[in-house]
């Protein structure tokens, strides 16, 4: 069963304060690439579930498309660092670089060339820390 977004109800946990619900999340602004976001209902292992179309998981994940996730082996360095360790490698496009959690980052390219300089290599070594 397909259920257009606008027709579901937000929850009351999330429709007081300034949390934003799954749906509007999702919804996103009126500027949004994703002009009508439908899926299915389901469950998984008795948890509730949202089955989405094929075009819209692509429509979502397009601006990760040059997005690596690395892993430090034993410990991580400084994000300060770990930024300033990309700046040194002269990319041709720009890059984001966030934390994931004590031992991840995700490094958001925006070209392909940058992609594939950064992916060629096993790793990197940072501080002596190898990611």
């Amino acid at each position: 069963m397909t259920t257009p977004l606008s027709s579901i109800p937000p929850s009351s946990s999330f429709a007081a304060g300034s949390s934003r619900s799954f749906k509007d999340a999702l919804a996103g602004s009126s500027s949004s690439s994703v002009s009508k976001l439908s899926f299915t209902t389901s469950s998984f292992k008795g948890c509730p579930a949202l089955l989405f179309e094929e075009s819209v998981v692509s429509q979502l994940a397009a601006p990760f498309a040059f997005t690596l996730v690395d892993k430090f082996l034993l410990r991580r360095p400084n994000i300060d660092i770990i930024r300033k360790f990309f700046v040194n490698l002269k990319l041709s496009g720009s890059f984001h670089v966030g934390l994931l959690d004590p031992w991840h980052i995700s490094i958001q390219l925006s070209n392909d060339l940058d992609y594939s300089h950064i992916f060629s290599r096993r790793s990197y070594y940072i501080q002596g820390c190898q990611m």
